[in-house]
């Protein structure tokens, strides 16, 4: 069947005029000439049955319909940009791997230990992309994810990597300014909270024996770099995964306010569609993260 679609031509010119909402203006972006223009959105105009500008006198203005259609058009435009990048990339030798990770793990657990994946494996490329929530992998590119949380991703087959130690922390001056002796005074400090995980300090406080606080109040943050920067500009007491802030401790940024960890309930897992057949890249990489895991672990 032949598709009915638009010229590409004709698609970068409305997408181009109705960011300019005017004709010269995208003309000479495009380096085109304003009559040039002009034919193009005609022409789209006619093909869709539709009025996309209303032209008055020397001014163009978008109507409702040129609006609508002209953002879509954009998003559609830079996915076929983004398609293209991506297809690029596999007309080298390389083995690709789309990775779908939680952001923080990424930068400070997976990439400072990603050089050795690529010493094993110097014809392989491993892309990733920021995910924190689950996704239909049909819908997306990704030929695997890294997630927190239980092992019930529908559609998939989940590898136990490991749980975490979520630990106190603030800015070192923080203690003696809010007077942390004794652990029921942190309840008159601000709880800086993770926005994914809104029971983590009412369980925290459970596990150090307080109950019936009010241990909602305070700022949140999407993602842990966020709440690590939070805490280390002294903003308040964070709950943060020991693994995520080994640096900040060390350099001394943040410091453990009471030492009284718990372990998570819920743990990290590789997950991948159990419906794909899992390709080379994935095996390897599979095999190199749950050896990294085992040492990480020792």
């Amino acid at each position: 069947m032949r598709r009915t679609v638009p010229s590409r031509s004709a698609l970068i010119a409305l997408e181009a005029a109705a960011r300019h909402q005017n004709f010269t203006s995208a003309a000479a972006e495009l380096a085109l000439t304003e009559s040039a223009i002009s034919k193009q959105i005609a022409a789209l105009e006619e093909q869709l049955g539709i009025k996309l500008f209303n032209r008055l006198k020397k001014r163009v203005i978008l109507t409702k319909a040129g609006a609508l259609y002209s953002k879509q058009v954009r998003k559609t435009l830079e996915q076929m940009e983004q398609d293209m990048l991506n297809i690029m990339a596999y007309g080298g030798s390389k083995e690709i791997l789309e990775l779908a990770v939680l952001p923080t793990f990424c930068s400070q657990w997976l990439i400072p230990r990603i050089n050795s994946f690529y010493n094993q494996q110097p014809n392989m490329t491993i892309n990733t992309a920021a995910r924190s929530v689950m996704f239909l992998f049909r819908d997306t590119p990704f030929d695997a994810a890294i997630h927190f949380g239980q092992p019930s991703w529908p559609g998939t087959v989940a590898d136990y990597l490991f749980k975490e130690d979520l630990i106190v922390v603030c800015k070192p001056n923080h203690i003696a300014t809010a007077k942390l002796t004794t652990v029921d005074a942190i309840l008159n400090c601000s709880l800086l909270h993770l926005t994914s995980r809104p029971d983590a300090w009412r369980n925290w406080f459970a596990c150090a024996g307080l109950a019936n606080f009010n241990t909602m109040q305070g700022s949140r943050y999407e993602h842990f770099s966020i709440l690590i920067s939070a805490a280390c500009a002294g903003l308040g007491v964070a709950l943060i995964p020991r693994f995520l802030i080994s640096k900040e401790l060390q350099r001394k940024e943040l410091v453990i306010a009471f030492d009284l960890p718990v372990k998570s309930a819920e743990a990290y897992y590789l997950v991948y569609p159990e419906d794909k057949p899992v390709s080379n890249a994935l095996t390897c990489f599979r095999k190199w993260l749950l050896d990294e895991v085992k040492n990480f672990q020792e």
